[in-house]
């Protein structure tokens, strides 16, 4: 069952002129329903709207858009929801037009969870562009990560992991990365390239709340291989327990179970069976 609406209406074909579609002038959210609720709508919505401000994009009224994209979780045991908001239809040219008017679409789908589990990943070759306007954001420019993604085809690989042109790790291709060392958690930090996830920032949170030391910091592919613990993040997966890297092998450990469990408490299903 898959439903999509454009602009608050049934649909889903798009203007062709709609700047979304010609340059990535967007954002979009990607949202976990659980139990015929949207889950983290409002932190979604707070990245959404932050983006959109930092971008100048015109967007819907707020609460009018909470309510229907609650509504169009109802009835969803579990699924996704994929939200877009673009600068909408203009003329030809890189200039925005003087009166925008936003585009806002979504769709929702039933996605069974995945169960929890260690994976493996690879370094991907494809290299994360630095750009401190547009870090943090979730644009609609993703060419990096399709290109990331299309390196490999094996399926027992479960995400690729991204640097930057100075070597600096910046996340996987639809996630974030956490390391931990002793007692330390640390996720590299989001000022030049990088999404700011929003399980990203659930996590930070459980972890500070709970005592442990969490913080960004800018990490190297080194910082990563010498960990303890690593796991990478997103909000239809919750935590996910990286195994294998290479010849590097690890083992959940216990500041990742112990994140993974308070996530649980908060109806991040995913990580249920991690203990």
């Amino acid at each position: 069952m898959e439903k999509f609406w454009i602009n608050g209406e049934p649909g889903r074909l798009i203007d062709i002129t709609d700047r979304g579609l010609a340059y990535g002038d967007g954002l979009f959210e990607t949202i976990a329903i659980r139990q015929s609720a949207a889950r983290f709508l409002d932190l979604h919505l707070d990245r959404l709207y932050a983006g959109a401000a930092r971008l100048k994009l015109p967007a819907p009224e707020r609460d009018g858009l909470h309510a229907q994209l609650a509504a169009a979780a109802a009835g969803i045991t579990a699924g996704v929801m994929k939200l877009i908001l673009t600068r909408g239809p203009g003329p030809r040219g890189y200039a925005p037009p003087q009166h925008p008017q936003a585009t806002i679409a979504w769709s929702v789908a039933s996605q069974a969870l995945r169960p929890w589990t260690q994976i493996r990943v690879r370094w991907c070759e494809t290299i994360a562009g630095r750009n401190p306007l547009t870090a943090g954001l979730k644009t609609l420019c993703r060419l990096e990560q399709v290109l990331a993604r299309a390196e490999w085809q094996d399926g027992s690989i479960a995400e690729g992991l991204m640097c930057d042109e100075q070597g600096l790790l910046t996340g996987g291709t639809a996630s974030n990365v956490f390391i931990v060392s002793g007692a330390r958690l640390r996720t590299p930090a989001i000022t030049h390239a990088g999404v700011s996830g929003v399980m990203r920032r659930v996590i930070l949170q459980q972890a500070r709340g709970h005592g442990i030391d969490a913080s960004e910091a800018l990490l190297t592919r080194q910082d990563l291989l010498e960990a303890d613990e690593v796991f990478v993040s997103n909000a239809l997966t919750g935590i996910r327990p990286v195994g294998q890297l290479e010849e590097r092998q690890w083992s959940p450990g216990p500041v990742t179970r112990r994140l993974a469990a308070q996530l649980v408490t908060l109806g991040v299903d995913e990580c249920v069976g991690n203990c």
